[in-house]
């Protein structure tokens, strides 16, 4: 019965797997597939699981090899399962389309007139019962030969594993299906490999504000240990970044904070930089920058603005100022942390001359985000998803910006970024087989695809926050470098493709304004530009302010417009908007006018002195200003008017004296306010000052004095020429 049986299960996986295609969302050639393609599926209870999580001893079949399949099956429905089979299926036609792939993704089972045959008469067998709760892995192999790949070559081919119970006879029942992809290559009329080029993210959330050494939290030093985030995409692009040819892409922001905790730093406290926590010198940042800072020297790197901020919605906010601050700042502190050029000079590409690249939030861009970047920065290069230009033949090219500038976009590959994006620590082995498989199938369907086009190049771009096993994100860049179908390139070796076009394409256009519903709200921004509003008056308030000073202070507004606080980051970004809000509030209310409700003056002119107090920690510049009603008979200043600039230091009391007249005798009240150098005025320090006018000198109140002694005098005389006449009267009458 051996050939029954065989037949029986080729029916059954012909009824599994012959879901036609052809009603499948059609893409277009660039596109690629975006699902896992590792599936499972569940005869009798959605608690049996059969995983693929190994191909070998590639990723991927050659001529005349063994393919060696492993994987798990677990069981969880309650129930013993006795006497199974694990099979293994696959087709001599391989996939032509991305919507072919597309559809067996999405657990469609087949393609168009394609039916998966057992794939060789091994099969993994079981005697033994899978009690509940219990998982057994199982091994099945077979031969190219038999799979017969050679018949069609180079492509794409579906892999699928079949458990069946074979406690019912002739008639097995199908338990449970997994299903992956399995590229074949065949040196013999292999077409052109592509040009792959890497963009590895060294991204993090911003933790500095506006208080001197202090973060946010200390979440940051968790991620530098060599088990940490950070850490594990250090050490494998450190590994990888020669062999796979990475371009390194680094938040500033993020250099800034290790940098901090490579000395005693604080963590938390309240706006007012009180209530923090203060920490030790952390080893595994010094570590860790230590390592990027040699590790790196060199190599491809561009750096992104400061905390990575969201790069579309401040271009949509009309917040160029804003972003070509960020990238000022950024390339700044890029610069004296890692000691490399960055911006005009170099890009830190190793020779000091290519441009600096912008990769906005999720590769999303438009051409109204295009022109703001030409207009306020250096940026030459900008890093666009796929999807963004669906018409676009290749990688690189190259439009026109709304001032007539070009500008060179790489289109980094949607359906890779897509696939990269379900890499995370937390990933089983069947889930990290399944993204590093789809990986190799995707990038073997482009080159299969158009085998006779060259020149061809995929830009490979993980979430900036990217979160993989420190395995899978070795073995994805292993695979890169192995793949005999693709060539690692660097990044800008792709972007001079584009400098070699001498005008754009005019075939190709990004939407004119076209805002993403992910990026940061205009609502956000509407309160960032008040934080900004206020900062800019407290920066002007400062009496002759650093350059780091200052620099440090816009850092901390970049960082309330960071993309980190997209989605479910927005909580964060309010605390770090409303921790930047608060600090400049507490700070500038701290200078005030120290002064009496009334003030006498005598004569018909004179000078009031005027008290501002500096309860801030740095020293301030303030114009004090008094104003008098109109037709007042009291004049301050010139015209009514009178402002006059003081410095007052840190923690210290200055005064002026301010030179006020009377034309009568009257009271009169005067407002005073102090305002900034620019004439921003402090609203919080209006006060008024009620002034008598005496009209009486100073000459005549001494007079009067004069007389008023003169007139005491004369009295105390006359009383003692009394009292001496009283007692000689006396003397004489008792004689």
């Amino acid at each position: 019965m051996p050939t029954v049986r065989i037949v029986v299960r080729t029916l059954i996986a012909a009824l599994l797997v012959a879901a036609p295609l052809a009603a499948g969302l059609a893409l277009p050639a660039s596109a690629q597939v975006s699902k896992p393609f590792s599936r499972t599926g569940q005869a009798d209870s959605r608690s049996l699981t059969l995983a693929i999580d190994s191909v070998g001893p590639k990723n991927w079949a050659e001529p005349n090899s063994t393919v060696t399949v492993s994987g798990t099956i677990t069981n969880n429905t309650g129930s013993p399962i006795p006497n199974f089979e694990v099979e293994l299926l696959t087709s001599d036609q391989h996939f032509t389309s991305p919507s072919e792939m597309e559809s067996y993704a999405g657990g469609n089972g087949g393609f168009a007139s394609v039916l998966l045959q057992p794939a060789g008469e091994t099969v993994y067998s079981s005697s033994r019962t899978l009690h509940t709760g219990t998982t057994v892995r199982w091994t099945a192999s077979f031969t190219t030969a038999e799979a017969d790949y050679a018949l069609n070559g180079f492509g794409v081919y579906p892999l699928g594993a079949t458990a069946i119970s074979t406690s019912y006879g002739s008639y097995d029942t199908t338990l449970a299906t997994s299903q992956t992809f399995l590229p074949y290559w065949a040196s013999g009329g292999a077409p052109d490999r592509v040009d792959v080029s890497w963009v590895w993210p060294l991204v993090d959330n911003p933790q500095q504000g506006p208080c001197h050494d202090t973060l946010a939290s200390n979440a940051l030093s968790r991620g530098l240990r060599p088990g940490g985030r950070l850490g594990r995409l250090l050490s494998a692009g450190l590994r990888w970044q020669d062999t796979a040819d990475l371009t390194w892409a680094v938040d500033p922001a993020l250099l800034s904070d290790a940098d901090m905790m490579t000395a005693p730093y604080k963590v938390g406290g309240n706006d007012g930089c009180t209530g923090t926590t203060a920490m030790r010198r952390n080893a595994a940042a010094g570590n860790w920058l230590t390592q990027l800072r040699s590790g790196t020297a060199g190599k491809p790197m561009f750096v992104t603005p400061y905390a990575d901020v969201d790069v579309s919605a401040l271009a949509h906010a009309g917040l160029n100022s804003d972003l070509q601050s960020a990238y000022t700042i950024g390339e700044s502190v890029a610069r004296k942390v890692l000691n490399r050029p960055f911006g005009t000079d170099g890009a830190g590409t190793g020779d000091g001359g290519a441009p600096s690249a912008a990769w906005p939030a999720d590769g999303t861009a438009d051409a109204s985000v295009l022109t703001a970047l030409a207009n306020s920065t250096d940026v030459k290069t900008v890093l666009v998803n796929s999807a963004e230009l669906p018409g676009a033949s290749g990688t690189a090219t190259s439009v026109t910006t709304g001032i007539g500038s070009q500008m060179r976009l790489l289109l980094t590959d949607s359906g890779l970024t897509s696939t990269l994006r379900s890499a995370t620590v937390r990933s089983t082995a069947g889930s990290q087989f399944a993204t590093e498989q789809d990986f190799l199938a995707q990038t073997a369907m482009i080159v299969a695809e158009e085998p006779s086009v060259a020149g061809r190049s995929v830009v490979v771009a993980p979430p900036a926050r990217w979160n993989p096993s420190a395995t899978e994100a070795g073995t994805l860049l292993s695979m890169t470098a192995s793949a005999p179908w693709l060539r690692p390139a660097t990044l800008s070796s792709l972007s001079s493709s584009a400098e070699t076009t001498d005008h754009a394409d005019p075939r190709l256009s990004l939407p004119g304004d076209q805002v993403s519903g992910a990026e940061l709200s205009s609502g956000y921004l509407n309160q960032v530009k008040a934080a900004g509003t206020s900062l800019a008056r407290y920066e002007n308030l400062l009496y002759q302010p650093g350059k780091a000073a200052l620099r440090s202070l816009r850092a901390a507004l970049a960082a309330t417009e960071s993309s980190a606080w997209r989605g479910d980051g927005s909580a964060a970004g309010e605390r770090a908007l409303n921790y930047l809000s608060g600090f400049v509030r507490d700070a500038e209310q701290k200078v005030t006018i120290i002064t009496g409700k009334k003030v006498l003056l005598a004569g018909a002119s004179g000078d009031t002195p005027i008290s501002v107090q500096n309860g801030m920690d740095a020293p301030i510049e303030v114009g004090v200003t008094v104003t008098v009603p109109p037709g007042s008979p009291l004049t301050v200043g010139k015209a009514g008017k009178y402002s006059s600039l003081i410095m007052v230091p840190a923690g210290k009391t200055g005064t002026v004296r301010v030179p006020v007249s009377s034309s009568a005798i009257s009271t009169t009240s005067m407002q005073l306010q102090l305002v900034t150098k620019n004439g921003s005025p402090l609203t919080w320090t209006t006060q008024t000052l009620s002034v008598q006018a005496t009209r009486y000198g100073r000459a005549l109140l001494i007079l009067i004095g004069a007389a008023l002694g003169v007139l005491v005098l004369t009295s105390v005389a006359r009383w003692l020429r009394q009292w001496l006449n009283d007692t000689r009267a006396g003397s004489g009458g008792a004689g």
